[in-house]
């Protein structure tokens, strides 16, 4: 620039005029560049002032961040929107609405817990699916799901101030499984045997199917390929918790879950007896689901008969407490 105006000044024929502007266009310079980067230097040492009061602990990392993270501090429409997706997939439309308010709670509560530990989310029926589901009723259903939401808008359950853990089946074989039988290192005392009578006596909880021995020792086969599987006497139940379910069994040289195994092979659940008759396999099977927690056939029961959705949750997750998020 400097070199610019020298040219524009030459030829007029004063030496001192020149080096007198030279001057000023020096201070010109300096001016400017004190003008932009004083932003900048400002910039600097506010966020070191800011992260040396995080070292030293006297202000929060993330107590003036402009934009929280919605879940973690209130419901928002796109969270009521994907509860009303999942309510669709996850219970009948026509169950009691204490029962399905039970749900919506059951249901915001594992959105929460996945979100804060950062795993894959509960997934809904979309719009269309909806639609197509219900059909005519859509509008009816829709709204109806939509008012339970609301009704227990930002509800969740909680156990000694973590997101509880709240799976849920359809129906149990007669009672509900306790976890430890499971998992012994799980410290989820609410997650304990409960007594659902009505559901040993409900339309479906009992199947009775049979295969071609050579069948089922064939789709074990397949399933199970490390086994080796002579015939049926290689595959025997090693254990049951005191619901009925199978925990562990033996096929061939190898140990498998009872969860596994009725996954594998396409069983309503674990709570399973082989018999061997006349060349077939007859297999009998009670409830429906993995047997944890709440029974939603027995929710509804309890519905009918006028229990409220937090009496509903109480006696299938007891000790948990119903919160609100942020409480």
């Amino acid at each position: 620039m400097k070199i610019f105006l020298s040219h524009i000044i030459k030829g007029q024929g004063d030496f001192f005029m020149e080096k007198k502007l030279g001057k000023k266009l020096d201070r010109l310079l300096t001016l400017v560049i004190a003008v932009i980067l004083l932003p900048l230097f400002l910039t600097i040492i506010l966020q070191r002032m800011k992260l040396e009061d995080v070292i030293y602990g006297e202000q929060d990392l993330w107590a003036d961040t402009e934009e929280p993270i919605p879940h973690k501090t209130e419901q928002t429409t796109d969270t009521e929107q994907k509860i009303i997706g999942i309510l669709a997939k996850e219970i009948r439309a026509d169950a009691g609405d204490e029962a399905i308010l039970a749900q919506s709670v059951i249901v915001r509560t594992s959105l929460y817990d996945a979100w804060e530990k950062q795993t894959d989310e509960p997934v809904g029926l979309t719009e269309e699916e909806m639609r197509a589901l219900w059909g005519e009723d859509y509008p009816e259903i829709r709204q109806r799901l939509e008012a339970c939401t609301a009704l227990t808008k930002d509800e969740v359950l909680m156990w000694e101030g973590d997101f509880a853990y709240t799976p849920y089946h359809a129906m149990s074989a007669g009672m509900t499984r306790d976890i430890s039988t499971l998992y012994e290192e799980a410290d989820m005392p609410y997650l304990t045997q409960i007594s659902c009578v009505e559901d040993a006596t409900a339309e479906g909880s009992l199947c009775v199917t049979s295969m071609k021995l050579e069948d089922f020792i064939e789709k074990c086969r397949e399933e199970f390929d490390k086994a080796e599987i002579k015939d049926v006497s290689d595959i025997a139940v090693l254990s049951r918790d005191e619901a009925g379910y199978v925990i562990e069994l033996k096929i061939g040289n190898i140990e498998v879950s009872g969860e596994e195994f009725r996954n594998r092979i396409g069983l309503h659940s674990a709570c399973f007896t082989l018999t061997e008759l006349d060349g077939q396999i007859r297999i009998v099977t009670r409830g429906f689901g993995h047997g944890l927690g709440l029974s939603q056939y027995t929710a509804e029961c309890m519905a009918k008969k006028g229990a409220g959705y937090r009496e509903i949750l109480a006696y299938f997750y007891p000790g948990t407490e119903v919160k609100k998020v942020g409480e």
